[in-house]
């Protein structure tokens, strides 16, 4: 069974509903986002985060967790992608209280969903080998 397949959508659905973690990882993993020379791909930095307690690797694996799903809906042409390629859109969410929060989680729950559809479209096709 090939996950990527266009009839498939619905396992994809049911595995994001239960937990959004697993189906961004493994999504990423099908569509072969991950780089070997990102920053996440450094066991240094996930050492230096842990040695400055556990409160920075929280943060680091929270922005691996955008940066990831970011690439996955890139490479889905989940349209937008101008916006939430741009580092400079969620570093601007962060800052402004409220609104940019709230902007950010809806930003996050289109990526989520969007990418859904993309896959029901059949846009995952592409990438079965």
């Amino acid at each position: 069974m090939d996950l990527l397949k266009k009839e498939n959508w619905w396992v994809w659905l049911i595995i994001t509903i239960l937990s959004n973690e697993v189906a961004v990882v493994v999504l990423a993993a099908l569509l072969k986002v991950f780089r070997k020379d990102a920053w996440y791909a450094k066991w240094q930095n996930w050492l230096i985060g842990a040695l400055c307690l556990i409160f920075p690797v929280f943060i680091m694996f929270a922005i691996f967790m955008i940066q990831i799903t970011c690439e996955s809906a890139a490479k889905l042409d989940v349209p937008g992608k101008e916006i939430y390629l741009s580092p400079y859109v969620w570093i601007i969410g962060i800052i402004i209280p409220v609104l940019g929060w709230v902007l950010l989680g809806v930003l996050s729950l289109y990526l989520t969903i969007y990418t859904i559809v993309m896959l029901y479209r059949g846009a995952g096709e592409k990438y079965i080998k």
